[in-house]
């Protein structure tokens, strides 16, 4: 018996890859040239491999990095790991991906989450998910207007911290797929990924609203109930 999920946490689909197409992705690591990777397979199937295989990713609309500076984000969040000055980080291809896609002249807010719910015994359920995106223009009325192209950049684990476990009030324990690096980072491949590659569907919120109800209910992520689309 696993725990209650809410609504909002997606879950990834779970194609069954041929040992072929694995056989490619170690090609095309080992050559570090995503070029080389099979036509017609969504590019984040591979990046969801490089993320079991130990590797870390960092989503950016930017193309042109060759080091990471440690940042202080802005974030909602309850806790004071994700406020932390550092390099973060995502032992997650698809919430790399949310980063790297997002569309931010056009964006206000991203709201977005990548995490596991301990279940009784003790272990951990699959990563869910959750993206949703405030447009600065109130005419946009579709999630996937807001992506556009970006990149996904595979950084080495050594150095990070991944966000301890925590209780979530009415959930129980969950884990992020979150981590942290207080030092500089050199990326060792680079994945340009497109909007089509994106597999989840994409909510839109009113980033005003969701601001003031982050303040009143810290943890009520994602503040949704009543807003917004996917699409």
């Amino acid at each position: 018996m696993t725990r209650p999920e809410r609504p909002w946490m997606l879950k990834a689909p779970m194609p069954k890859l041929p040992g072929s197409e694995v056989e490619a992705f170690q090609a095309a690591w080992d050559a570090r040239n995503p070029e080389l990777l099979p036509e017609g397979v969504p590019r984040w199937l591979f990046l969801e491999w490089l993320a079991r295989e130990g590797w870390l990713l960092h989503g950016s609309a930017r193309g042109d990095l060759t080091e990471f500076e440690p940042r202080k984000p802005h974030d909602l969040s309850p806790d004071d790991f994700s406020k932390r000055t550092g390099v973060f980080a995502a032992s997650s291809g698809l919430w790399a991906m949310m980063y790297a896609l997002c569309d931010r002249p056009r964006v206000r807010r991203m709201l977005n989450m990548a995490l596991q719910v301990q279940e009784p015994g003790g272990g951990w359920s699959p990563l869910r998910y959750f993206l949703s995106l405030a447009p600065r223009d109130p005419a946009i009325t579709e999630g996937r207007a807001l992506l556009a192209p970006g990149c996904v950049y595979v950084l080495p684990p050594d150095g990070f911290e991944q966000m301890p476990p925590y209780a979530w009030p009415g959930l129980g324990a969950v884990r992020e797929a979150h981590w942290v690096n207080p030092n500089p980072v050199h990326p060792v491949l680079r994945v340009p990924v497109m909007p089509a590659d994106f597999p989840l569907p994409v909510r839109m919120h009113d980033a005003a609203r969701v601001d003031a109800l982050a303040q009143n209910d810290p943890w009520g992520f994602p503040w949704l109930e009543g807003q917004g689309a996917e699409s």
